[in-house]
């Protein structure tokens, strides 16, 4: 988005909601597939980029109803814009209760909290150790010293 031609409450808004949405992709998608984006899954933070999405209608619209341009909220990262009602949905809800933890917390940054648990999440996944019935290691094979 060109941020050039927005006002400054415009430009914090859009820097606001930017944040929101990656934090939100970045806690719900990563991991799960959904995200096709290869420097995203590398990476394991939503970092693709932000593209107008007819899901984000009525709140441009509802900024424009009050006088604004209604940029700062009209983009959404590309894994998610295009997709379902269904998909959206789900991102807007848990976006909602994000944006609720933001308020309660406002010390806390919201963005690095959501790498902070896909990261932990990821090293649970992989971790090297294994499950029961897969062992890993010679100890865990039973041919320990």
């Amino acid at each position: 988005m060109d941020k050039s031609g927005l006002s400054d409450y415009e430009r914090l808004r859009a820097e606001q909601h930017e944040e929101l949405c990656r934090a939100t992709a970045t806690i719900t998608l990563m991991g799960t597939g959904f995200c096709r984006l290869r420097a995203c899954r590398r990476r394991g933070v939503c970092s693709g980029p932000m593209v107008p999405s007819a899901h984000q209608l009525w709140k441009v619209r509802a900024q424009q109803e009050i006088g604004l341009s209604g940029k700062a909220c009209a983009d959404l990262p590309l894994c998610i814009a295009n997709r379902e009602p269904k998909y959206y949905e789900l991102f807007q809800q848990t976006m909602q209760k994000l944006q609720q933890v933001a308020i309660d917390e406002p010390n806390l940054d919201v963005l690095c909290a959501c790498i902070l648990v896909a990261a932990r999440r990821r090293a649970k996944k992989h971790l090297l150790t294994s499950r029961p019935l897969h062992p890993t290691s010679t100890i865990e094979q039973g041919a320990g010293p």
